[in-house]
């Protein structure tokens, strides 16, 4: 079985996520690999993906795992050449078992990088968002209107230069970054555009992915 990390840049960001498990599946057959199926009249790839992505955010740190007995580099570098553009295999691993990535994150950093100059202290009273004693944001969830107290879901907001970071709640308490960040730009006259990634992600005792599944290291 296959622990797999992956990217997702640029055009890539804007795959829905069934498209994106239709994408990596079909790479993983054009590759020939000797992946794993499920039994019964319509078998499925055993094949498991973490939580979706917001459309139009990038990721340096999603995750799969694959029923499959292929090497890991072998299968790193085949795959990545069948892959479409964006979308690329940093790291893979054997593992006796299925992790369930879904149930394992807890927590993700984000860095919202700002496409201009924005005054520091504008920059500052926006991190400072979450010392307030309720953190409550706007969105819209299935066309309703939703008022949300964030404040336990946001672990940690930072200013350096011109950017934010975000460490949130994710999985079974999920706290969108781009609905924090829509917030922050409306209530604190945050002018220009803003690009969104997703650096890392956590268990529940906050030890990255990476140190669970490769030892530390892409």
């Amino acid at each position: 079985m296959l622990i797999c990390k992956y990217t997702r840049k640029k055009n890539a960001a804007f795959i829905p996520h069934l498209d994106m498990l239709r994408t990596v599946s079909m790479a993983v057959r054009r590759i020939g690999a000797q992946a794993g199926y499920s039994e019964g009249f319509n078998p499925h790839m055993k094949i498991f993906f973490g939580q979706p992505l917001p459309i139009g955010t990038e990721s340096l740190a999603e995750y799969f795992c694959l029923f499959c007995d292929d090497e890991p580099q072998t299968f790193m570098q085949k795959i990545n050449a069948s892959l479409p553009e964006g979308v690329r295999i940093s790291a893979a691993a054997k593992t006796e078992k299925d992790p369930n990535v879904s149930n394992l994150m807890a927590f993700a950093d984000y860095t919202v990088i700002l496409r201009d100059t924005v005054p520091a202290k504008k920059l500052q009273n926006a991190a400072n968002f979450i010392k307030e004693d309720a953190c409550v944001i706007t969105y819209t969830q299935k066309g309703q209107e939703v008022q949300k107290d964030v404040k336990p879901l946001i672990r940690r907001i930072e200013v350096e230069g011109n950017t934010l970071r975000f460490r949130l709640s994710c999985g079974n308490r999920n706290l969108r970054a781009d609905r924090l960040m829509a917030h922050l730009k409306k209530a604190y006259a945050i002018e220009m555009g803003y690009d969104i990634v997703k650096t890392a992600m956590y268990d529940e005792h906050e030890k990255n992915l990476d140190d669970l599944f490769f030892g530390g290291g892409d």
